[in-house]
């Protein structure tokens, strides 16, 4: 378990190296969230893995302290990519970088879930997009 969560960072700091940093915050989370976007279209399996990961560690707690580690990991890797592109542009963040981190994945995690649970309906992607920006416009950072 502690092997499949760590290939998961791994391929997340994969990922990361391909953000736009020198472009600002806005667009450092937008594109990560059209990173995270096409990876759960791409391959709907692996993300169903995952979580399914997590809610085995977080029944397991007692025995595994795999639970307490994986959120604070991503919420660091994302936490250094937004703290990266505010600092690129003197952008402001009114949440606060791990705020902002989290909650991105909070709303992230939720989306996976919906698609997961009925891939036929349409507006899955658009409604991510939109619970993004509004984090975004909450966080005050300006388009």
């Amino acid at each position: 378990m502690e092997a499949a969560a760590g290939a998961w960072l791994k391929n997340l700091n994969r990922f990361s190296r391909d953000v736009p940093v020198h472009l600002g915050l806005r667009k450092a989370v937008e594109q990560v969230a059209e990173g995270y976007w096409r990876a759960l279209e791409e391959e709907p399996a692996s993300l169903l893995a995952e979580i399914e990961l997590i809610l085995w560690a977080t029944c397991n707690a007692a025995v595994s302290p795999l639970a307490a580690k994986i959120y604070p990991a991503y919420e660091v890797e994302l936490g250094n990519i937004f703290s990266s592109a505010a600092q690129n542009q003197g952008d402001q963040c009114l949440l606060g970088i791990p705020a902002l981190a989290r909650s991105f994945l909070m709303i992230y995690d939720g989306a996976v879930i919906q698609y997961l649970a009925d891939m036929k309906r349409t507006n899955h992607r658009a409604q991510f997009f939109m619970m993004v920006d509004a984090l975004l416009i909450k966080a005050g950072v300006q388009p």
